[in-house]
């Protein structure tokens, strides 16, 4: 599985963030640099289930089904802060240069209030634009890109003009360390129209256009507007959007707080409702009471929701574009061999076959398949086809899960 990489400059958010989408605790402080190395965690992919649409009632194994809507786990990664010339090695650049090469989609963390100036130094609301928070983080991306090419550039470059090597097979190889393979320079190139046969005549600029369009390729981004619940919030917003990003309001310490709420029984609230509701019968402190009331106010009147599920929707269905599928054994009760009504959902890569999807089950599973059956329509698919949303599948193999 693909995951996202929460990365960002200092002191935006990306911890609190981290935090509110896994519920894990990692240390949150007011001052730069509080992450000093990559937390790993789980959260979740929130789907209407399909259980819903059927008018069943499921037993899942593998997710959640609460109320109807699917919570399927996901890896996220948190990446140290970025600083200026963190290609350089300053701040903690390098490492969180080399901790983001793990990412598949960045989901970049801007201050929406302005309140964070470059260097991660907390400031007055509206002091600095966030499209610089974006900049920075793809900037100093794109000039450590172009530096590992261009430690690699000369004996490439130079083989390819003699045309002893295939340049884009080479430079497939040089980064394939960071999820870059030989069809994206090959469509990057293209894309470009730098000229392969002289590879050798390339400026630095050129090199840094490269890298850009590989990362635009490899890379899919998503800006979480975070602090958006902070009056002037908006305008910068729209800034960003006019930027040319793709942005998602929230408010991470709003959703932080409503999910520790829920899970003390105060609210009913799941992650990317467009409202929460206090439990009835709970009596709640006045404090509790100010600060749900403020979420309800300067973040779901104002935007529909805290924006924290949408972030993590938007990177793995819309610029991963995974596939949820349900697997079955039992394609006519829907159920697996202890009866369990859609018990998993699995997310897959754009493109997959049953096969795949039996491969990603069990290696057992899919070393014997013979064929698979979309259990809705009862037909059997074909070996190349490619998998479609909310499919119930059943894989008949040789070989049973061990």
């Amino acid at each position: 599985m693909e995951l996202a990489g929460i990365v960002g400059k200092p002191n935006v958010g990306k911890s609190t963030l981290f935090a509110a989408l896994s519920m894990t605790d990692v240390e949150i402080a007011n001052y730069p640099f509080t992450t000093k190395k990559p937390n790993v965690g789980i959260t979740y992919v929130r789907l209407e289930c399909l259980c819903r649409k059927l008018g069943l009632k499921d037993n899942p194994r593998n997710s959640l089904c609460v109320d109807g809507v699917r919570l399927v786990p996901i890896q996220i990664i948190d990446c140290p802060g970025i600083i200026h010339e963190a290609h350089k090695g300053k701040g903690l650049g390098l490492q969180f240069l080399d901790d983001i090469r793990q990412a598949s989609v960045l989901v970049v963390v801007a201050d929406a209030s302005g309140g964070t100036l470059l260097d991660g130094t907390p400031a007055e609301p509206g002091s600095h634009d966030p499209v610089e928070d974006v900049s920075l983080v793809l900037n100093e991306f794109d000039i450590w890109l172009r530096d590992i090419i261009a430690r690699h550039w000369t004996r490439i470059s130079r083989a390819a003009e003699a045309r002893q090597v295939s340049f884009t097979a080479e430079m497939g190889k040089a980064l394939s360390g960071l999820g870059v393979n030989e069809k994206n320079i090959h469509d990057a190139l293209n894309y470009l129209k730098l000229d392969v046969g002289k590879p050798t005549t390339w400026s630095q600029q050129d090199l840094l256009r490269l890298a850009t369009e590989l990362r635009v390729r490899t890379k899919p981004t998503v800006v979480a507007a975070n602090k958006s619940d902070v009056p002037g919030s908006e305008a910068y917003v729209e800034r960003l959007r006019k930027a040319g990003f793709d942005v998602v309001p929230c408010s991470a310490e709003a959703e932080r707080t409503l999910r520790l709420a829920a899970a003390k029984g105060l609210v009913r609230y799941i992650p990317g409702d467009p409202d929460f509701q206090v439990v009835e019968g709970v009596s709640l402190t006045e404090a509790q009471r100010r600060a749900l009331n403020k979420i309800r106010e300067m973040v779901f009147s104002k935007w529909g929701g805290t924006g924290v599920q949408q972030v993590v929707n938007k990177a793995y269905l819309e610029k991963l574009r995974y596939i949820p599928v349900y697997p079955v054994e039992n394609p006519h009760s829907l159920t697996d061999h202890e009866g369990n009504v859609l018990p998993d959902v699995y997310l897959m890569p754009p493109g997959s076959t049953p096969k795949d999807l039996a491969h990603k089950i069990h290696t057992e599973l899919g070393e014997g398949y013979l064929y698979a059956v979309d259990a809705l329509t009862g037909l059997r698919l074909a070996d190349d086809s490619t998998l479609k949303p909310n499919q119930v599948v059943s894989i008949v193999s040789a070989k049973k899960r061990g």
